[in-house]
């Protein structure tokens, strides 16, 4: 079942097309990475499902509704932009509590949230007091306290290091599971989102290049060697004792569907801090034809 559908969707500004026609639909339940080079068009079109923006032309849906007219999107649809806004006199444990409270969320889940993202020594500190990244990081757990049932990510690593980044990409899997949660999120760093993607959707100067599911997209299936740093070998070893590993230091050697490697690790509780792997940027870029 599809929870966004677009038919030819076109965006204009003035004489300037900046999405030309895209047709597309987004499963439920899937995590879709939108990327492209910068200047694709990528932000344009997050801000047009998230109904930010209007389109030009064109026929978009999401949860049934257009974004653009409903006002069941804004509490259905959390959205991460690359440059939070946050009230910089107000402190952490402010917002938590007032935007709790405007969704019915508990202000224990909240917390819970906070504690996944490293966030909970920040209660007492006010907004202007944190680093961008620090900030970010709060920005993903305010769209997740509404309880949505899409979240619209646009870039929201561009601001932390890599091991945040993999923080974020980590919780966005397990809500999948758990709670079924779809997401799109958009990078100009493909390879890092992959594992946990399902989906790619490949725009280049608003042309969609490819739009379909991640084994469809990589040469041989990602079938090749690649390593993953993960936080604790011993559950990795144990979640994929089927297959052949071997161990250098804290990261595993391993071949086969890194989507579905990824999937399990998720599944048994394992984070990932770091996928490596050289050829998986030159392939999906010779796919899209980003060079």
């Amino acid at each position: 079942m599809s929870v966004i559908d677009a038919i030819n969707l076109t965006k204009r500004y003035g004489d300037i097309e900046v999405l030309h026609g895209l047709t597309f639909s987004i499963e439920d339940r899937s995590i879709t990475l939108v990327m492209g080079p910068n200047g694709a068009g990528k932000s344009t079109l997050l801000k047009i499902i998230g109904g930010l923006i209007n389109r030009t032309s064109g026929y978009i849906s999401v949860l049934g509704e257009d974004p653009w007219n409903s006002n069941k999107i804004p509490r259905k649809v959390g959205i991460i932009l690359d440059k939070p806004f946050l009230p910089p006199y107000l402190t952490v444990i402010d917002i938590v509590k007032e935007v709790s409270s405007e969704f019915n969320y508990p202000l224990s889940d909240a917390k819970r949230l906070l504690e996944d993202f490293n966030l909970l020594h920040f209660l007492k500190n006010k907004v202007r007091e944190l680093s961008a990244g620090t900030k970010q990081k709060l920005q993903i757990v305010f769209s997740l306290i509404k309880n949505p049932e899409i979240i619209i990510a646009d870039e929201p690593t561009a601001n932390l290091d890599i091991t945040s980044r993999y923080e974020v990409y980590n919780t966005f899997a397990v809500l999948r599971e758990k709670m079924g949660l779809t997401v799109l999120i958009s990078s100009h760093i493909p390879a890092e989102i992959l594992a946990f993607s399902t989906h790619v959707l490949a725009i280049n100067n608003g042309i969609m290049k490819f739009f379909g599911k991640v084994d469809k997209l990589l040469r041989n299936n990602f079938l090749e060697e690649f390593y993953i740093v993960v936080d604790n070998i011993g559950k990795a070893l144990e979640a994929l004792k089927d297959r052949k590993i071997e161990v250098i230091g804290n990261q595993i050697r391993i071949s086969g569907n890194l989507a579905e490697i990824s999937k399990i690790l998720s599944n048994a509780g394992v984070r990932i801090f770091y996928v490596r792997n050289s050829i998986i940027d030159k392939s999906i870029k010779g796919e899209t034809g980003w060079e």
